[in-house]
Order: C-alpha cells, then structure tokens, then sequence
C-alpha cells in the first residue's frame, strides 16, 4: 500500500488473496537476439578463472568462431545456422557430449523463446519444442506465460544490475503424449544462461532499495514494472540451453495427491475415470484398470452401506457376490489378513471360484489386489488389472506403495462423508438408534440418498421387522400414586401447623377478630385433607398461605417479639426452590429415584451381557418404576440365523433378572428415606408380531391389527385383578407372569423349577385366572414368590453371571 505523502518505503504490505496480473502487452516486451559471440566472452571468462581449463581447445574453439563471421553477428535467420552446421556440431560438442547425444534431452533456443535451432535427435522426435502450442503443451493460459517469461527476464536485470535476489522458483512441465501408448508423458524444463548476455540500451535507470521492494511486492503488477524499468531499454543476447527431465512418476504422484484430497474424489465416476487415467501413466499400461471396493469391517461386506462406495472390478454397487462368494478367492488374504496378491495369469486358474469366474469374463488376466490400511484398519481394497499376463508384477508393488496411503485417506474421507449424509439423514428422520437395528436405518438412508441423488421421491422408506418375538416386563413401585398423596398430605398438614402457630403468637398481642377467622380457615383446610386429598387441594392451600398468611409476618414481628420463633421456623421449613413445606415429598421422591436408579443401572448392565445369548431390540422407560420391551428374531439381524433356542434362553434370562431386581430392592429399604415396595409383572407372548418405527413419534410400535391386541395387553395387565376377586395380581415380594396358552405355562414352570432350585424362589406357585378388562380376555397367570432370606447357589455380585446360569440351564 503506497504511502499517501507518495513515499515509496514500506513497513507494512497488505496482499491481497486475488492473484489477478496486471499485464497490458500481449507477447514478450524485450528484445531478443540470438548470437554465438557469448560462446567466447564465456570461454575467455573459463580461461582467467578455471585452472584445469584446456586452453588449446578454447583457442581453437575461439579462432573456428572467428573464422565465420556470420556467425559471430546477430542472427536473425536461422538459416544461417544451417548453412554453417559443421562449425555448429564443433562448438556445440561441449554442451551435448557425444556420449550422451543419443538419449539427453537438450536444445539451444533463442533468450526466452521455444523455439530451437539446435537440438538431441530424441528431442526432436518427441516435439517437446516447436509446434507454437505451448500454452497446451505446459496447461497453461497465454497470458499465465508471457507473465512468468516477463517476470523472470525482470529478476535477471535486478540481479545483474540492482544487485537484488529476486527468484520466481516456478518450472515449466511440458506434457505430450508418446507415440507409442498415447499415453501423456511430462517433462521438467531446466533453462542454463550462462550464454545469455542482458545489456543496457541506453543510460541505466538508477533505482532506490525503496522502489525495488516496492515493485517486488507488486510483483504481479507488470505493467508497474514496465513503468519503472521500460523494456526498451534492455536487450537479451545470446542463446540459452534447455534441458528437459522426464518427471512422470512424480508429476503423477502429485496430481493424484492433488486429486485424492478433492471432496468425492472416489464416488464421483468422472474423479474416478480421471484417476484411472493418471495410474496408466504412472505404470505405462494404457490397458490397465482401476478398482475401488469399501470394506470398514468384515461384517459390513454384505451391507448397503459398505457396497455405497464400491467400483470394483466385479465388485461394484449392483452385484449380487455376497462374503461367502469371496471365500477362497483371490480377494480373501487381502480382506482377512492384509496381504497384497499378485495373479500373474488368471487363465492358469484351475478351479476358479465365482468372483474368478466373473474377472476372467470380463477379460482380466493379470491383476494385483491390496489393502487400503487407514490408522492400522482395513477400510477396502485397491485393484489395478490388465488383459495382459505379467504386465503387473511384484516390482509394481513397490511404485503402489506409494499411492496407497493416498487412495486410503481418500477413501476414509469418502466413508467419513457418506456416514455423515447417513447420520443427517437418521438425525433428521428418526432419533438414536439401537446398534442392533442400525444396519436397517443405514440402509434406508442410502436409498434415501440415491432417490435424491436420481431426483426421484425422496420419501423415506418404512421400517419394518416382522415374525418378531417381544418380551415385556415391568417393575412398579406399588400404589406409588397413593404414597405421592400421603407426602403431598403430609407436607401440607405441617405447613399449615407453622402457620397456625404463627397467627396464635400474632393472637397473644393483637386482639383482631380477622385473626379467628384466619384460625377457623387453617383449621378447615387440615380437616379437609385430614381424610382425603382431592384434585386441586394442594394449589388452594399454597395460594391461601402465600396470599392471606405470609404478607402478615413482617407486621407480626414488629408488633409482637413472641412471633420471632413461630415466623422463623416456618421460614425454615420452606426455605427450599418449591417454596413450600417438602420433607415428606422430598423423601417420597429421593427413594423412587434411588429405586428407579438401583433397577435401571442393573438392568442396563445384565441386558448389554444378555447381548451375547442373541442380539436383540432393547429399550425402557422410567415411569413410577421401570417398564422394559425387548424384541428378538432373525428380520432384526443383518446376517445370522434365529433358532427357539434362544427364544427360551432369554425368557430364563428375564425370569431370572426379576428374581434379582426384587432382591435388590428389598435389601435397599433399609436405606431408604421411604420404605417404598415394588411389584414385578411379566408378560409372555409366543405369537411373532411386526414392529414399525413410528417417524412422528420416532419410536417402535406394533404393526398391523392382528399385533394390536399385544400393545393393548401391556397398557392394562398391571391393573390385573384375580377371577372373583379384587386382589391385584401384582403383589410386592412376587413375580407375576401373566400368559394366554396352556404351552407358554408349561414352559415356564419348567423355568419356575430351575430358579427353584436355584434358590431365587419358593416351592409354592399360584396357578390363577384374571378378571376380563375391557379389550382383554381369557388372561390366565403364574405368580410365584421371591426368596428374600435363603442364600443363593450363584453369587451375582461376586462375579457369576446371569448370562452362564441361564445357558447351563437350557443345556440341562
């Protein structure tokens, strides 16, 4: 930024991120000369500063030069050259040795022009030089190279004249294609000047260190420079020597870095046609192919989700090859173990499994096929193939090296990207989401993705599971709703006493007739919760005291000292967030909550072991207790099978958690503020049921009307009454097993037997009917009772297992 007094010293410059050039010439401002005259000012200068130089062979090089006038003027004719051609061989043989004529790739050019007028015949062939399309040749715009000619010609005069270093580091690449593959080649430009000469035309133009540093921090302004130093006024003589280095390899490993790290760099069919194509011209197969295949974890082969990145060779989105078609094939070792396979001729296979079959199809004979390892983990697989036996072999492993590191952040970046589109996906359309069934909703959010990537309806598809078995059981704190009045009755009952004994101390001092009423009022609110606690009681009461009692306690204490105990103590007992007299509700809620806690953190830790007996659907809900569904059968698995067995299994299971849920709870009492009780309820269904996830209120619920009578069954068996009786089914101390075949108690009682023996409960079983309910009929049960005091074969929180007992006992 220039100094507003016009002053050109900077301490501060502010670039901008716009690299626009400010260039108004359209070719290249300086004059050029070619001339061989350099040829002897550089080798006078070799004569006077290198001892070892051979001296005869300067002067003879000197007077040959010097024999040809022609040559020693400035050559605007090329011609000329041609016409001394002999003398040109001799002077050049210094700067193309004879030895490597054959093979370098060298040329002497006119000053910052490319076009030679001596070069290797391998160079000439090639055609890296001539042709006038050099802005294709180096991927650039015209524009873009007279720039960085013009720039560099700029830091010659400022080193040579101005004494600053001022270095533009930027290569020319050059990129054809060769004649034989077609395929494209790239070649580094080295440019030597030591026989280049710039000369001043006319008086030099004296520049301060300020005004050089000025224009080298605009150095993309060009027309500024032209400004400050005209080209006019320099001329470039001489010849330089162009030399070029095959930078393949390297030129491609950089593009592929480049590529890899784009956004959908692997998904994106033109970013993967494009990365085929830089792999032939990295191992010089214009035949060869490229496959990707994702594979985040040996049980995620079969899914949607791995198969959404997949372009393999075979294995690609649409196949239908499963794990067990890649068994003991060539992609096996890679995917199990990590080992890198070479197939040097698929043909000479003599049993060749499905996915074999399928490559030599599609007429692949030669291919490699590693692992793509992302922080010590396989994610996938690379292929590289041609039709062609042993064109890939175990040297190429050693250039692949070098990119797999690549293709594997890529393609974990690629995953990384598609578990995000699937998590918004899940956020967005459902809630968290059991592991067990995540599989399902990932596969609905791919098709979700793919419908709208087709701009098709972008429904999201419904998820069902159907032949389902549920179990159901709850934990109830028992008449939880009753004990919640008692300490809300309570609470109050002691407030409404404080504030008694306030307005009798006020009553000491003030003779106010208003003050018997105020008596009367507290004394027919107590009589009136005394019995009963009806809807609407509680907020009356708080309203009256907070309205009528507590605005006269600041005028009590003013007019009567005796009120000071009475009006503190009842300021202490509401000193609380609820404002209000809580000990009997705080009691009331502390032990429902560490009953709650107890049965929750014991379920949740049995139930993540249970796990291993089946994976199954679990949730719970808190309610005055806990209510808990679990849902087992083979449409929730992705793969596996589902025998009765493990139906069995887990009704054991669960029988056997009751037992400890009770157990637990009733050694917890003793610690508890109110010795509150609870009951336990299980629900046994053999028919299998469908389950659907709700999307408006994102959980499972049951799916269909045959399945309806299941949810209606759980929303009422826990006010089960018994047949002819109003007893509740449930009852502290027991476990309540609540059933509609003849079978299921059949099967149960040999459950009941087991834990007998166990010791979790008595020798006596109620066989009971119920009362029908509404919706409801022909409900039959097992109630059995819990052994509070007989100590146990297995020991729980010593270290056995619920999940070993009830596996031994299915053995049984």
């Amino acid at each position: 930024m220039r100094d507003k007094r016009g002053s050109q010293q900077e301490t501060v410059v502010s670039i901008t991120n716009n690299d626009q050039v400010t260039l108004s010439v359209d070719k290249f401002p300086f004059k050029t000369t070619l001339s061989l005259s350099t040829l002897i000012s550089y080798w006078e200068t070799k004569v006077d500063t290198d001892p070892n130089c051979n001296v005869a062979r300067v002067i003879e090089l000197a007077t040959l030069l010097r024999q040809t006038p022609e040559l020693l003027e400035p050559i605007e004719d090329v011609s000329i050259i041609d016409k001394h051609i002999n003398t040109i061989d001799i002077l050049m043989e210094d700067i193309f040795p004879s030895a490597l004529w054959e093979n370098d790739l060298k040329a002497v050019v006119v000053p910052f022009q490319f076009e030679s007028f001596y070069a290797t015949p391998k160079l000439e062939e090639m055609k890296l030089l001539g042709g006038g399309n050099y802005t294709e040749k180096l991927s650039i715009d015209p524009k873009t190279l007279l720039f960085r000619q013009t720039i560099s010609a700029y830091t010659i005069i400022l080193e040579k004249f101005y004494n600053a270093n001022f270095e533009v580091d930027e290569p020319f690449i050059f990129t054809v294609k060769d004649k034989i593959r077609r395929l494209e080649r790239h070649y580094k430009l080295s440019i030597d000047l030591k026989f280049m000469e710039v000369n001043v035309l006319g008086e030099l133009k004296q520049l301060s260190d300020a005004e050089i540093n000025f224009l080298i921090n605009r150095y993309n302004d060009l027309d500024l420079w032209m400004e400050k130093l005209p080209p006019q006024n320099f001329e470039f003589t001489g010849f330089a020597i162009y030399d070029f280095t095959d930078v393949t390899t390297e030129e491609t490993i950089s593009s592929l870095r480049y590529d890899l790290l784009e956004k959908g760099s692997v998904n994106s069919p033109e970013s993967f046609e494009s990365l085929q194509q830089k792999l032939r011209v990295l191992f010089s197969l214009p035949d060869l192919q490229l496959g990707l295949i994702t594979c985040p974890a040996i049980n995620d082969f079969d899914t949607t989700y791995a198969r959404k990145l997949w372009n393999g060779l075979v294995l690609n989105k649409s196949c239908s090859e499963k794990m067990d078609d890649i068994t003991n094939s060539i992609y096996e070792p890679v995917m199990r173990l990590g080992h890198t396979v070479i197939v040097e001729d698929l043909n000479l296979f003599q049993h060749p499994t499905g996915v074999e079959q399928k490559l030599q199809q599609a007429k692949i004979r030669n291919l490699i096929v590693a692992p793509l390892n992302y922080n010590g983990h396989i994610i996938g697989m690379l292929e590289l193939a041609t039709p062609i036996p042993g064109e890939l072999n175990a040297l190429t492993t050693i250039r692949l090296k070098e990119i797999l590191p690549l293709f594997a952040l890529a393609m974990n970046r690629g995953l990384d990207e598609l578990r995000s589109s699937i998590q918004n996906i899940i956020k967005e359309k459902y809630t968290a989401i059991h592991p067990i069934v995540e599989w399902r909703f990932t596969k609905a959010a791919i098709n979700l993705l793919e419908k709208r990537e087709r701009n098709v309806s972008s429904e999201i598809e419904p998820i069902v599971f159907k032949d389902i078995f549920p179990l159901y059981g709850v934990s109830d704190v028992r008449s939880s709703a009753s004990e919640r009045n008692k300490a809300i009755q309570g609470d109050l009952l002691d407030q409404l006493t404080l504030a008694k004994d306030v307005v009798l101390a006020a009553k000491d001092n003030l003779q106010l007739s208003i003050l018997d009423e105020l008596i009367f009022k507290i004394d027919k609110y107590s009589q009136s919760i005394m019995h009963e606690l009806v809807t609407g009681d509680e907020g009356l009461i708080v309203d009256f005291l907070r309205s009528e009692i507590e605005p006269l306690f600041d005028h009590f204490l003013q007019r009567n000292p005796a009120t000071t105990g009475p009006v503190a103590a009842y300021r202490q007992a509401i000193n609380n967030p609820s404002g209000a007299v809580y000990k009997k509700r705080k009691a009331y809620e502390e032990s429902l909550y560490l009953i709650n806690e107890t049965i929750s953190s014991f379920l949740e830790r049995e139930e993540a072991k249970a796990q291993e007996i089946f994976p199954h659907y679990f949730e719970k809900n808190k309610t005055d207790g806990l209510e808990y569904n679990i849902y087992i059968g083979s449409s929730l698995l992705n793969t596996g099978t589902f025998e009765p067995l493990y139906l069995k299994n887990m009704r054991l299971w669960q029988l056997m958690l009751s037992c400890e849920i009770a157990r637990r709870i009733q050694n917890l009492r003793a610690n508890l503020k109110l010795p509150l009780e609870i009951t336990q309820l299980i629900l046994v269904h053999s028919t299998p049921i469908s389950i659907r996830f709700r999307l408006d209120e994102k959980k499972f619920d049951v799916d269909g009307a045959n399945n309806i009578r299941y949810e209606i069954l759980k929303k009422r068996i826990d006010k089960a009454t018994l047949l002819g009786s109003e007893e509740r089914l449930t009852q502290p101390g027991t476990i309540a097993i609540v059933y509609t075949l003849q079978r299921e108690a059949e099967e149960y009682m040999r459950y009941i037997e087991f834990l007998q023996y166990e010791g979790y409960i008595s020798k006596e079983v109620e066989h009971l009917e119920l009362e029908e309910m509404q919706g409801v009929q022909g409900l039959k049960a097992l109630r059995v009772s819990i052994n509070f005091k007989e100590q146990l074969r297995h020991d729980i929180d010593a270290g056995d297992e619920l999940l070993a007992i009830a596996k031994n006992a299915t053995l049984n």
